[in-house]
Parts: C-alpha cells; sequence; structure tokens
C-alpha cells in the first residue's frame, strides 16, 4: 500500500470519527468531496459541495465549508499552475469564495478544531491574492488590484495566523487606491504606513492625496510631521513650504525654508527657494540677496545667474514704469540711468549665466531677447 493511499486513509478515519453528528448520506457526501479533490475531479466535486451547502443540516456542519473552500483553493492553484480555465474559473470569483467559505468554516467551529488547519491554507491564499493583486495592477485593473491586495491584507492580520503587518503589502494597496481614485481608501493605508515612518514617499503620497480632497490642513499637518519626522528632508520641507506659499502664508513658507537651512546650512537650495518666493512677490533686492547666499555653495548653478539677471532686469522694468510718473526731467533723466544700470547688472549676470552652460533655458534666451531690443550688450559689469 503506498504511502499516498495510506494519508488517504488516515485522514477519511479522522473525518469519520469527526462526523459523528451527521446522517450517512452526508458522511459519505463530505468524504467524496475530499476524494474528488484528490483525483482533480473539481466538477464534480463542486457539485457535491454545493449539494450539501443547500442542505439546511450540512450547512451548519463547519468542515462543510471547509471542504468547498479547500476546493475553491486547490482548483484554483492547480489551474494556475496548468494554465486551465476551467480549474481557476470553476467559481466565479474563485479566490474569494475559497476565503468566505473558510471563514464561514471558522464562525461555525464551536469546538476551535480548523483553526490549525486553516493557518498554512491561509498563508497561501493570502500570496495567491498578492499574485492576483500584481497581476491586476500591471493590467491597469485598478479596482480589481486594490481588491485583491486588501484581501491579503485581511488573511495576513487574521486571528488564524501569528498577526503580522506586511508593509509592502500596505503600500502596493495604497498606490492600487490612488489608482483607481479612492482617495479614502489611499488614505487609511498611507495613515497607516506613516505611522510605521515607512518612508518620505508616503509622506508625500498622503499629503498629495490630501491635496486632492481639498483638505489643505491635514496635509499641511502631514507635511510639518514629515519634516520633524525625516530631519528636514529636503523634498518634505520643499513640498512644505510650497503648499505654505500657494495658501498664501508666505511669511510662513520663507520661515520654513530658514528653519531648514539652519539645520543644514550646506545646502543651497533653500536659499534658492527663498529667492524664487521673493522673485515671485517682486521683492526683487531680497530675492538676489538670498541666490547671491545660494551661489556661495552652488557656484556652478547657472539657474541661479539667470535668475538674478531675471531680477535685475524686473527692477529696471520698475524704475522705468515709475519714472513715467515724474515731472522733473532731471529725476527722469537719473531714473533711466539706474534703470540703464540695472539692465546692464543683468546683461552681465545672463553672460555669466552662458559661461556656467544656461544659455539655452528658456528664461536665459526670452531675457536675452528682451535685451537686445533694449540694445544692451553681454560686456556690462555685474553688480
Amino acid at each position: 500500500m503506498n504511502r499516498l493511499l495510506i494519508i488517504t486513509l488516515f485522514f477519511i478515519t479522522l473525518l469519520l470519527a469527526s462526523c459523528a453528528v451527521l446522517p450517512p448520506l452526508q458522511k459519505s457526501k463530505l468524504i467524496a468531496i475530499f476524494h474528488l479533490i484528490e483525483i482533480s475531479n473539481y466538477p464534480e466535486a463542486k457539485r457535491v459541495a454545493e449539494e450539501m451547502i443547500e442542505d439546511e443540516n450540512a450547512n451548519q456542519w463547519p468542515r462543510t465549508w471547509y471542504a468547498r473552500g479547500l476546493l475553491c483553493q486547490t482548483a484554483y492553484q492547480e489551474g494556475m499552475r496548468r494554465n486551465n480555465r476551467r480549474m481557476f474559473e470553476l467559481y466565479e470569483d474563485q479566490l474569494y469564495v475559497a476565503y468566505e467559505s473558510y471563514e464561514k468554516a471558522l464562525e461555525l467551529d464551536t469546538r476551535n478544531s480548523i483553526a490549525k488547519q486553516l493557518a498554512p491554507k491561509y498563508i497561501l491564499l493570502a500570496n495567491d491574492f498578492k499574485t492576483m493583486g500584481t497581476q491586476h495592477f500591471n493590467g491597469r485593473r485598478y479596482e480589481e488590484a486594490l481588491r485583491a491586495f486588501e484581501k491579503a491584507l485581511t488573511i495576513n492580520e487574521s486571528p488564524v495566523l501569528i498577526a503580522y503587518i506586511d508593509t509592502n503589502l500596505v503600500y502596493n494597496a495604497a498606490i492600487a487606491a490612488i489608482e483607481s481614485k479612492k482617495k479614502d481608501k489611499a488614505i487609511k493605508h498611507l495613515k497607516r504606513l506613516d505611522g510605521y515612518n515607512f518612508s518620505t514617499n508616503v509622506t508625500h503620497l498622503l499629503s498629495s492625496t490630501y491635496l486632492e480632497k481639498g483638505d489643505t490642513l491635514n496635509a499641511e499637518k502631514v507635511l510639518q510631521e514629515g519634516v520633524k519626522k525625516y530631519e528636514d528632508n529636503e523634498g518634505l520641507v520643499l513640498l512644505l513650504a510650497d503648499l505654505q506659499f500657494n495658501k498664501g502664508d508666505t511669511e510662513q513658507s520663507l520661515l520654513t525654508l530658514t528653519r531648514a537651512h539652519s539645520q543644514d546650512p550646506d545646502n543651497y537650495i533653500f536659499p534658492y527657494t527663498k529667492g524664487l518666493i521673493y522673485q515671485k512677490t517682486e521683492q526683487y533686492n531680497l530675492a538676489i540677496a538670498n541666490y547671491k547666499d545660494a551661489l556661495k555653495l552652488a557656484p556652478d548653478e547657472s539657474k541661479i545667474y539667470t535668475n538674478i539677471a531675471i531680477c535685475y532686469y524686473n527692477i529696471g522694468v520698475e524704475i522705468e514704469d515709475n519714472s513715467r510718473l515724474l515731472t522733473s526731467n532731471r529725476a527722469v533723466e537719473e531714473e533711466r540711468e539706474k534703470s540703464k544700470a540695472a539692465y546692464e547688472s543683468a546683461s552681465s549676470w545672463l553672460r555669466q549665466a552662458s559661461d556656467k552652460g544656461g544659455s539655452n533655458q528658456a528664461s536665459a534666451l526670452q531675457l536675452q531677447q528682451r535685451l537686445n531690443r533694449l540694445n544692451i550688450t553681454l560686456d556690462a559689469t555685474s553688480d
């Protein structure tokens, strides 16, 4: 007698012993399901299983539901291995039917005799749902991917298994939720990850998702906490400063950048970004001062030279515009000289940007065209 037959007979003996409350016909049907699964006769196993599910007595016994769950899971796994659609589509949403059947078995199992048997089944089932979720995601079926990933999470955190958190799986669920436009679910999963300090990217995604919902308050709070948690991470600082600036809190935005620069004084990006803010708010002298601070740390950054040139050009335009309101010819002439000096400084800084390889920037080309129209050459001395 071979080993497989011995194991099968032993299992059937145990099953008979635990089925004493069932009538003989129902016992034989239950045994038949397990045998049919063993020989891969899944359609017939399904027919018998569904007969027992419909029976008002048999459907109250946990092993009836366990058998159907095992059928669904086994047929699905073999079908996927063999690429046999008839096996893995024995039921609609077959893996979900397997899970629901196992859960029903647990619900009816007052003796707690099935939980241990289910533990290895649940581990495999969670892996199958992960694989399914990945396949759906790669196929851009994001709602189906989210559903599968969330079911894998539910199984992983079942009392049947030793509780553990698969943070990568939570992340997959979060991304699938974002792609399927399920913002509340995305926030749920991202908040969980952010609580585990998963990554700065998660903090960014969580803040962005809040913003998409129009929740600026929570978006800012998440970034503020992230800046503290990740020790003034450059990306999060810039996101926070940008959010504060866009909601009209320029002073707070500048303060955020100042604090970050005090913690990381060798990073040019913070004074540079302050320069951008001052430039956008037409405080050109303050912008130039911060750009020059940034240049001390990054003297080869051509974009800084270009922005200084733009600031000087705008100063020249402002002076020229204001001079039109003057009535004294002498005052007008003085202002024009100041304006010309600003344009010449712009030209000089633009030349330096060109020397650093920034002459092909769209902003640099546009500025050069404007200066050409003013007959300002690139030979002036920088301010």
